[in-house]
């Protein structure tokens, strides 16, 4: 059995009682079962969601100082996806993506676009997401506080890595509304 500096022993029930006031804790608050509720109220409608998606990224390219080789006026191509509801909340929520790739931008370019990208959004009431240690390395990641749409400049300090840009939505219902 091991000892704390003060001679106290320290050991399996002192341990087992910290994680389960932790996990309880963490399951009463943003993890778990306080948020389900949030999580089924009606939301806008996927296709808000994506008229909004295209008025951001229409916005953000607006002020970069490059030129993505897709070309943005083409139809929208949308990348959708369910929702991860292993955290509790309701099956059939959906998120949905669109992106902007740039050619073979060397890294003085990719800098002066992350940096405009961060000034731009930062003046709009974005915030900047920061990433853990071990993460996606070259994103530059903001997130709009007041609809939890996110833009992500992806490669923007790893030219091994295609520079483009992604907004998505947060989950939503796609007709606004939870199932009955």
């Amino acid at each position: 059995m091991s000892t704390t500096d003060q001679g106290r022993p320290f050991g399996r029930p002192t341990t087992t009682a910290v994680l389960t006031v932790t996990t309880l804790a963490l399951a009463l608050t943003g993890c778990g079962a306080a948020t389900l509720p949030e999580r089924s109220q009606p939301t806008m409608t996927l296709d808000q969601a994506k008229t909004q998606i295209d008025g951001y990224r229409s916005d953000i390219l607006a002020h970069l100082p490059v030129e993505p080789t897709t070309d943005p006026t083409a139809p929208a191509s949308y990348s959708d996806s369910e929702c991860d509801a292993n955290d509790i909340g309701p099956h059939g929520r959906q998120q949905t993506e669109r992106s902007a790739v740039f050619a073979d931008l060397p890294l003085p370019d990719r800098t002066k676009a992350a940096d405009a990208f961060r000034a731009y959004l930062t003046g709009r009431g974005f915030q900047v997401v920061p990433e853990p240690p071990d993460s996606h390395i070259g994103w530059v990641r903001m997130k709009n506080p007041k609809d939890n749409f996110l833009a992500v400049l992806d490669g923007a300090t790893d030219t091994g890595r295609t520079f483009q840009l992604k907004v998505s939505s947060p989950c939503v219902w796609p007709n606004g509304t939870p199932p009955a």
